[in-house]
């Protein structure tokens, strides 16, 4: 028996339902996409104490999946050319980045800054006088070093860190290589860690002022890493006093207990959520600039949902560079 007249679909109708029921898979792969993208927004390179380019790293993020990526090297945006030029290459998104070193209450804290603007003369007139001071307080550690006879020379230590101002994990990757001690982790017991014979204070910016230099270079500042450090554990809430835009509450070192609960300050307080792996290359053990020993971050490790990038973005109020517009 023939179906009734409104059964029979023309085949424009056919046509219309399928490039519907097409959009509508497109849309959805779409949706996918981007609630199971993820971006790591922490991640250093050989122009600070990485061991890889920043050129080199991006693809590494690449290969891995991630959706955008920001270098944040220490007191230092050097790199950010090669690696924004690499993001375009591998169609990642990526954001303008650095660490800054800085103090509170006497200590060290790390503030990361996203999206600030890397030909600022403000921002490039500060972080060129910390890299000075680092340079001067290589000099002095070496010095100290030579005085305890041990035979470490600039010359080598600088070839080490390549286009990088010489900190104190170059030195003590020397000393491991030199022999001198077994591991990175052992030059900072015996040596260069905080309290040590050769160890010599970093000079750094209040930790109010790096928040706003960050803000007048066009970016927002972040707490970096607040699980690690006792510093920074123990005045979370009084460093939040500050200024922030937001915490990182992702990172290698952090428990997703610790993950949670920085989340949720964040949330309470209205502050953006950052984070990253903190990745320096495949190093095995490393020191953090913190002066806590801790194996080595490892790109792909940390997922920080893509949905944080989104937000930061909006707060920046302009799109990231990259392969891609910044939102879709």
């Amino acid at each position: 028996m023939a179906p009734p007249p409104s059964a029979v679909l023309s085949q424009d109708t056919i046509s219309a339902i399928h490039h519907t029921t097409i959009l509508q898979l497109v849309t959805n792969s779409r949706e996918l996409i981007t609630v199971s993208a993820y971006v790591d927004l922490h991640l250093h390179t050989s122009h600070s104490d990485g061991l890889d380019a920043p050129g080199t790293v991006v693809a590494q993020a690449a290969g891995l999946g991630f959706a955008a990526v920001a270098i944040t090297d220490h007191d230092t945006v050097s790199g950010l050319a090669e690696a924004e030029t690499a993001a375009r290459k591998h169609g990642l998104k990526f954001l303008h980045g650095t660490e800054i070193s800085s103090t509170f209450d006497g200590r060290e804290v790390h503030v990361v800054g996203l999206g600030v603007r890397p030909d600022d003369p403000a921002l490039l007139d500060v972080l060129k006088k910390l890299q000075e001071d680092r340079s001067v307080r290589a000099d002095e550690i070496i010095r100290r070093l030579n005085k305890l006879g041990v035979p470490i020379r600039r010359s080598e230590v600088q070839a080490r860190a390549g286009h990088a101002a010489i900190g104190r994990l170059h030195i003590a990757r020397e000393l491991r290589a030199l022999g001198i001690t077994n591991t990175v982790q052992k030059a900072f017991e015996k040596y260069v860690g905080r309290g040590r014979s050769a160890f010599v204070a970093k000079t750094s910016l209040p930790c109010g002022e790096t928040i706003g230099l960050i803000h007048a270079s066009g970016g927002l500042a972040f707490l970096a890493h607040p699980g690690i450090g006792a510093t920074t554990r123990n005045r979370l809430l009084r460093l939040l006093e500050l200024p922030f835009d937001g915490i990182e509450a992702y990172h290698s070192k952090h428990t997703a207990g610790q993950v949670a609960a920085f989340a949720q300050v964040a949330q309470e307080r209205g502050l953006l959520i950052s984070g990253g792996s903190d990745y320096h290359g495949h190093a095995g053990t490393s020191q953090t600039e913190l002066g806590e020993i801790t194996h080595a971050a490892e790109l792909g490790k940390v997922h920080v949902p893509y949905a944080h990038f989104e937000r930061i973005v909006e707060a920046l109020g302009k799109p990231a560079s990259g392969g891609q517009a910044a939102i879709e």
